[in-house]
């Protein structure tokens, strides 16, 4: 197979730029202009062609069907070959991609850092003498040292993906493929009338929060702001039906200052709480601030609707989330940005402002993410399919830590969650068939996921009130503790204990707080106990405990379901090639363990090891199982533990038994693990999953 290099050089000014625009409405944008293009043929000497002459090489000079483009970000110039010269080549070599996995995802990875890094030379600068110049504005001196640039950047590239390659094993490298092709090769349609809709609703929810502490301008009813306390402020607000452009005036609520002062006008003196960054005094105006859940709760209707119109105000994700992609679907298919290896875990990560990843159902049950599932769409005559691995981390876990008891429900596809809540409770639970076991099948559902990372209290506390893993909000009460026969006097005794409830910010009243903190405490003491090779004075946490003492010391220690893991100095290798690395990986004077991630130290210990190894685990699996489906269909998105799909519809059902089929498969690597599935079909995101 042949290598081809290519590196485009366009237009970009100080608005038109990637630094203000995705990646997608960059390309797509009508100001998109070619001034470019730098060719390495295999190792040949690099060359640069103009975009008429590179139209025709693309076009008549290369077979793509035996050629392996390199590229440094690969979804830029791999969609502009696609979408503006219909090219596709055999295989995505993406040295960004690459060096996420190689040199870790929070390391600088952007040319210029990759070469000094690697010792492969030295990017240049001249692309920063290129800004607002159109192809036209060039003289023939400045497109030849444009050029030469540009040549040189193909160069480093290629010399990169030299010292990647052999670094990789080649299921990776098909890996990064199909994650960079499900940009440059969009299928996903977006509902613009839906989309369009949501950010219309969102406007129309702030413009009445604004209207009930009656912040709207003046043009929409003669509601305005107090002259003396505000001056009138000019912006872009989003518009609204009756001032039809003029729109609201967010600034009172929106800044901290501001927002301070009409709390003072309604009597009330706001918080502070110490900076993270300076220790200053600052407003507690977070959401998840015990000041701000007070004001929420507020006896003074005022001063609830000024908080409530703080919150909405400030949280702008589904209105910009919406805007994107109403914006994205409004230009073409919707392509799917995934950072390969962009976390720790070589899990991909959402990028380029379109987090394709939160918003899978397992992230994110909010009606307002379900209105974004809804509007991706399959093509029309086509289907979306997907297939889900099923309790997936739990059962890797379990196998991993060879806690048989756990492992052999599984394998017998035994309801694991009621079984462990029936322990909880002391009484047999039917989550499924009866009604009154529901909340305790969640709670043993939220106990089987989570607690075998090592969740605290105080955190699982929290998640259960706001609704933890799908389940709806969950609070104990009295009830619970009699029930469980949970003794909540050994936790009411501990000042320290007591005092973190008394912080946590919660509309609940002390009492209440220390009731359901208790009982939350109560429940992982009992998971501990039970589980006793995931977390036992011999289990799996105490075991990487061991791990991390072997990678500190540089010394080899085998572990897991049939020795699948083995540690070297600062790194822990795998069963397919892969591995993870903890790179600087020490211990402090009190026996804390942490590693350099690439940006700063980060701590370590058995159980968060423990999440690691699994997640890394379940992330070598379904991205083998991922390629086997891409042989057969188009694979469109990779939600983490879910492989989504796009198929005509005539192939819909058979494709799903297909799929379900080879996410149940276990691979020859992890003999006895049990492995399960789910999955569905629909005309959109929503449905199908």
């Amino acid at each position: 197979m042949d290598l081809l290099t290519a590196d485009m050089e366009c237009f970009y000014d100080n608005d038109y730029s990637l630094s203000k625009m995705t990646t997608e409405h960059y390309l797509r944008d009508p100001r998109m202009e070619e001034i470019l293009w730098s060719i390495k043929w295999n190792d040949t000497k690099s060359f640069w062609l103009l975009p008429d002459r590179a139209a025709h090489f693309f076009k008549h000079d290369v077979d793509w069907a035996n050629t392996a483009l390199i590229c440094h970000h690969s979804h830029f110039d791999g969609a502009r070959l696609n979408w503006g010269h219909d090219c596709r080549p055999a295989l995505h070599i993406d040295t960004l991609s690459m060096a996420r996995i190689i040199d870790g995802p929070k390391a600088g990875n952007s040319l210029h850092d990759l070469c000094i890094r690697h010792g492969v030379g030295a990017k240049g600068d001249y692309v920063t003498f290129a800004k607002g110049k159109h192809l036209a504005d060039f003289t023939k001196e400045e497109l030849a040292a444009y050029g030469a640039y540009s040549c040189n950047d193909a160069d480093r590239t290629y010399d990169l993906a030299q010292k990647f390659l052999p670094l990789l094993p080649m299921h990776e490298l098909q890996l990064i493929d199909k994650t960079i092709r499900m940009f440059t090769e969009p299928v996903f349609v977006g509902d613009t009338e839906k989309l369009r809709g949501a950010v219309i609703t969102e406007w129309e929810r702030k413009i009445e929060l604004l209207r009930r502490v009656n912040l709207l301008c003046s043009a929409c009813g003669g509601f305005g702001v107090n002259p003396d306390l505000f001056p009138p402020i000019e912006g872009n607000s989003p518009p609204c039906k009756k001032c039809e452009g003029l729109g609201v005036d967010k600034k009172p609520i929106g800044s901290n200052e501001q927002f301070a002062n009409l709390l003072r006008a309604f009597g009330v003196e706001p918080e502070t709480k110490p900076s993270p960054t300076s220790g200053a005094p600052i407003y507690a105006f977070a959401r998840t601030d015990a000041a701000m859940q007070e004001l929420l709760e507020h006896p003074d209707e005022g001063v609830r609707f000024l908080a409530e119109a703080r919150v909405g105000i400030k949280s702008n994700i589904i209105e910009t989330r919406a805007q994107r992609f109403l914006g994205c679907a409004q230009r073409g298919p919707m392509p799917v940005y995934l950072a390969h290896g962009g976390a720790h875990t070589r899990r991909p990560s959402g990028g380029d402002s379109m987090n394709w990843l939160n918003m899978s159902k397992h992230n994110d049950k909010r009606p307002e993410m379900t209105v974004l599932r809804q509007s991706v769409m399959a093509p029309p005559g086509h289907k979306i399919v997907t297939a889900d691995s099923k309790q997936g981390e739990a059962r890797i876990l379990a196998w991993l830590a060879d806690q048989r008891d756990l492992v052999d429900a599984f394998a017998q596809g035994r309801d694991v969650y009621s079984e462990h809540a029936s322990t909880i409770y002391g009484r047999p639970i039917d989550r499924v068939n009866v009604k009154e076991d529901y909340i305790p099948g969640q709670v043993g559902k939220i106990g089987i996921l989570s607690y075998g990372f090592g969740a605290g209290w105080y955190k699982s506390a929290t998640e259960l009130l706001k609704g933890a893993l799908g389940a709806p909000p969950i609070q104990f009460t009295q009830k619970d503790v009699d029930a469980l026969q949970v003794d909540t006097s050994r936790f009411y005794n501990n000042p320290k204990k007591v005092q973190l409830v008394d912080q946590m910010p919660s509309r609940l009243g002390l009492n209440d707080r220390l009731i359901h903190c208790a009982v939350s405490e109560a429940l992982i003491q009992r998971y501990r106990a039970k589980y006793q090779k995931i977390c036992g004075k011999e289990g799996f946490w105490n075991l990487m405990e061991s791990a991390i003492n072997a990678m500190i010391e540089g010394r080899e220690m085998v572990f897991g379901a049939h020795g699948i893991f083995r540690t070297s100095k600062e790194r822990i290798d795998g069963p397919t090639g892969m591995w993870l690395d903890y790179r600087g990986i020490q211990r402090d004077n009190n026996g804390e363990a942490s590693y350099f991630d690439g940006r700063q130290r980060t701590k370590i210990y058995g159980s968060l090891l423990t999440e690691n190894i699994v997640q890394h685990t379940h992330r070598l699996i379904v991205a083998e199982q991922l390629l086997a489906v891409s042989e057969v269909v188009k694979v469109a998105l990779w939600p983490y533990d879910e492989v989504v799909c796009v198929v005509p519809d005539e192939a819909a059902e058979m494709a799903l038994q297909f799929m379900l089929q080879v996410m149940k498969k276990t691979p020859s690597w992890a003999p006895g693990l049990p492995l399960d599935s789910e999955g569905g079909i629909g005309d959109n995101y929503a449905e199908a999953s």
